[in-house]
Formats: structure tokens, C-alpha cells, sequence
């Protein structure tokens, strides 16, 4: 009998090329079908995030999440052997096995259950009728909550003999992980203070990967209070693990959250607030922590400026160049070192191929939304 695991993917879109932003498996009980494990985080595209209006990540949530490739040990070892349950289940599968394809690794997702098949209806009607909660669809985790009850409440364990359990070949050994996740609700703190890392070793042992787990949990707000410590301390007698092994394990942590704030070459304010402050709870002291990037300021945008736009937002595109014309700027297509003066982005932490080639020549970003603020009303 395999293990069903329900997985939910948003993405930049449907074609080839798309990539995963987000990914969530939960893994369910092969008699029960009840939940028992769950797994979730954002995905930096390493480009545009794609269409936000529908999946609500926006590029700055993503700056500091993990790539494929820095989480595929973590997926990989839920789905071996496990069939796939989903709703859409054609969309899910071809995702995943794109980004599988991209890290070169061989998996053949077999034959799974697709509720979307079952019910022939859209995810959020097939649970209006089946009284299932969904109160955020196009976020991962709540999708696949939604998926798993809808698929137990379908019985579709019932139809065990025409799946095939996925196969990996070579999956790559977890040497370090992270993972950022979105809540349920939406709230105004910056994204940047939801972080939550993990880190692995080759080989590491058991004890020391649940003592890495609960570090996951305890540090999902980015603070470890007196009761934590307490609790992290004690679990780590449990299991055996040293005062040398925690702190291997936190400089681990510390440097997973280093390595994701550098990928987009900048060091913002509010990352290295958050690192100075996960390296504080942690008391991890040998650890260098970055300088904040030097950014190009933007104080004024001079007459005839060459001024180019990324990404979507409120603002449409002719619009923001209709402003730009009014006040005396130059529109252009791309970015270049010598042919660009200021980039105009929806969201300035864009991962963009516009904003990676500004940043790369220190070419200053400038919201839309400041953009609009300074020179719409002129």
C-alpha cells in the first residue's frame, strides 16, 4: 500500500519555461487518509514571480526563499514512493517534473489521483459542495489542505489498483535546506520576518535532523523567547546532541538565511536587521554577517532621463510611460549600462532579468508606486 501525498504548486505561469514559487505536500495516512505530515515554502524563481494578482507572492516575499534546487532533497524524499494526489493533478505533475528536469534529476511521477478528474469541477466549487473550507485558495498549503479532505472525503483510496508510486533515481543527498513560508493570513509584517530556514548534513543522524526541525518552528517568527530556549536546550540533552553540535547546527541555520539574502547580490536594510537578530537568538557570533548594499539613491530623476519599466502592478505599463513622457523622461525598452538611467519596477526586490541587469551595472531602482507618487500629479 503507498503513501498518498497531495502537492500543490503555484507558479509563474503554464508554459515550459514557468517556474514553481511555491510548493506544499502533505503526506497522509495510507489507511486513514488523514494528514501527518506537511510541508511548505515559497520558491525563488530566480525570475519574474509572475501573475501576483492570482497567487498574491509578490518578488520582495521571494527574495530570501529557497530555489528549487536548494529544496528538491526535502521533496524528493516525500515523494519517493509515495503517489501523487491533486487537483489538477496534469498541472501538478508536469510542474514538478520540469524542475526535477532543470536539476537533473531522473523521476517518474507514475500514475496518481486527480480529484479535478473525479469531481469535474473547479477546486473551490468541488468544496463549496462537499461543505470544505478554502478561505485562500491560489496559496499552496490551503489548496492542498482543501485537496487532501476533498480526496478522503472521495474515497479515492478505494482506487488503489490503477496508481503507480513516483521513483526517483539519484535523488541528491540534503546538504542544506531552507524553507520560507507564507501564513494562512495575510498581515503587514514585512515577509522578510516570516523566514524560516533549516539546515542538513551529509549523513547527519537522526537526532540531530529533529533538533533542526524544531529550530524550523521555533524561529518561523524570527524570535526564540525564554520558554523556546528552554525547550530547544532540553530536546537537545534528549537526543544527545552537544553544546559543540547545537552550535554547528545554528551557524548552519545562520548561514542558509546569508546564503538566500546574497542570491539577488544585495543586502537590504531589513535583511541584515533580520540576520543580525536570528544570529543574536541564536548566539551565533563567528559568523560574519554582510554590510547593507550600497543602493543607488533615486533623489531626482534629471530632464531627458532614459527611464525603463519592469513588471505588473496596479500601474499599467502605458501608463507609467505616458507619466514618464509627460515629465520630460525618455521610455525604453531594456536595460544597458550606458543606454538606461533609472529601472521602474512594481516591486524593487524583482528578480527580474531587467532588474538583475540593473543591478548589475548600479543602475538605481525606483517603485512604481513612488514613481506614480513623484511625477503622476505633475
Amino acid at each position: 500500500m503507498h503513501t498518498p501525498v497531495v502537492v500543490d504548486v503555484e507558479s509563474t505561469g503554464f508554459g515550459r519555461h514557468d517556474r514553481i514559487v511555491e510548493i506544499a505536500l502533505i503526506t497522509l495516512d495510507p489507511v486513514t487518509w488523514e494528514p501527518v505530515d506537511e510541508y511548505d515554502t515559497l520558491i525563488n524563481p530566480v525570475r519574474d514571480v509572475g501573475p501576483t494578482g492570482v497567487h498574491g507572492i509578490t518578488p520582495s516575499m521571494v527574495e530570501a526563499a529557497p530555489t528549487f534546487m536548494e529544496v528538491i532533497g526535502a521533496v524528493a524524499m516525500r515523494l519517493e514512493g509515495s503517489v501523487l494526489v491533486a487537483h489538477n493533478l496534469a498541472f501538478d505533475a508536469r510542474m514538478l517534473a520540469n524542475e526535477f528536469q532543470r536539476c537533473s534529476v531522473a523521476i517518474d511521477l507514475g500514475t496518481g489521483y486527480c480529484t479535478y478528474r473525479a469531481t469535474r469541477k473547479k477546486l473551490i466549487v468541488a468544496c463549496e459542495d462537499c461543505e470544505i473550507a478554502l478561505s485562500h485558495q491560489h496559496r499552496a498549503l490551503a489548496d492542498a489542505r482543501a485537496t487532501a479532505e476533498l480526496a478522503r472525503r472521495l474515497r479515492l483510496a478505494r482506487e488503489a489498483d490503477r496508481t503507480m508510486a513516483v521513483t526517483i533515481n539519484d535523488a541528491p543527498q540534503m546538504v542544506a535546506r531552507h524553507t520560507l513560508r507564507r501564513g494562512l493570513a495575510d498581515t503587514d509584517s514585512s515577509p522578510m520576518h516570516r523566514i524560516v530556514s533549516r539546515a542538513s548534513y551529509p549523513n547527519c543522524d537522526w537526532s540531530v535532523q529533529q533538533y533542526l526541525d524544531m529550530l524550523d518552528w521555533v524561529l518561523d517568527d524570527g524570535v526564540i523567547d525564554a520558554t523556546e530556549q528552554l525547550e530547544i536546550r532540553r530536546l537537545a540533552d534528549d537526543l544527545g546532541i552537544s553544546e559543540e553540535g547545537r552550535a554547528e547546527a545554528h551557524r548552519a541555520y545562520l548561514n542558509c538565511i546569508i546564503s538566500a539574502a546574497q542570491r539577488d547580490g544585495v543586502i537590504s536594510a531589513a535583511e541584515h536587521k533580520l540576520i543580525a537578530r536570528i544570529a543574536a537568538q541564536l548566539k551565533v557570533q563567528d559568523v560574519a554577517i554582510p554590510e547593507t548594499s550600497a543602493v543607488p539613491p533615486v533623489d531626482t530623476i534629471l530632464h531627458g532621463s532614459r527611464i525603463c519599466f519592469t513588471g505588473g502592478g496596479e500601474e499599467s505599463r502605458d501608463w507609467l510611460m505616458a507619466i514618464a513622457e509627460h515629465a520630460g523622461f525618455v521610455p525604453v525598452g531594456s536595460v544597458s549600462k550606458k543606454g538606461c538611467d533609472v529601472l521602474v519596477a512594481a516591486d524593487v526586490s524583482t528578480s527580474s532579468g531587467k532588474a538583475r541587469t540593473a543591478r548589475k551595472w548600479g543602475i538605481p531602482i525606483l517603485s512604481a508606486k513612488e514613481f506614480v507618487e513623484r511625477y503622476g500629479d505633475d
